[in-house]
């Protein structure tokens, strides 16, 4: 499994995760995430005439995290959309043209949504549920920010003989100091 395929099935199983359980049991969602003592927060007293607002926005949210994950899956090439007879298997190490722009949506959706657990973290008094937010989110951003800057299967140069990486490919941001060193010399 390449890089792509391994982050487009870590983002839909955390967005699969997230969106569950606001589609199915948005009150539970909506009293893990209130204060228990509204007496020593900062936040308005839990209303339970918005109830019925909170499971809409929650399960709308589940959607929405839902179709982002599908759409993950079809343009990241995971999940091909051609018939299977039409043509032959993709090569996996290839990436679908769509790839790139699928990641870097969906790093930077995690990227906000680390922000906002994080920031609710530390304005709500802390909270197990925006502490995970936040982890989660941060590690699915900074994997994907990482596989746009460094993850390029498309871009390797790959010896015939062993399969491997050659080391004359550059490794922008940090220096290749064989190949500098073999220029040097010849």
């Amino acid at each position: 499994m390449d890089s792509v395929s391994s982050y487009t099935v870590f983002s839909l199983a955390w967005l699969s995760a997230q969106a569950l359980p606001q589609i199915f049991w948005p009150s539970l969602l909506s009293a893990l995430l209130h204060p228990p003592d509204p007496s020593h927060s900062d936040l308005p007293a839990y209303n339970p005439a918005n109830a019925s607002l909170e499971h809409f926005f929650a399960r709308s949210l589940g959607l929405a995290q839902l179709a982002l994950a599908a759409l993950l899956l079809v343009f990241s090439g995971v999940l091909p959309l051609g018939s299977v007879l039409d043509e032959p298997p993709p090569d996996p190490s290839n990436p679908t043209p769509t790839a790139t722009a699928a990641v870097f949506v969906t790093a930077l959706y995690h990227a906000a949504t680390a922000s906002y657990s994080y920031s609710r973290y530390c304005t709500a008094g802390g909270g197990v549920a925006y502490l995970l937010g936040c982890v989660g989110g941060s590690v699915l951003a900074v994997a994907g920010l990482g596989l746009l800057m460094f993850g390029g299967e498309r871009n390797a140069r790959r010896s015939a003989r062993t399969g491997r990486e050659k080391e004359s490919v550059s490794g922008w941001p940090f220096k290749n100091e064989k190949a500098e060193g073999r220029r040097r010399k010849g």
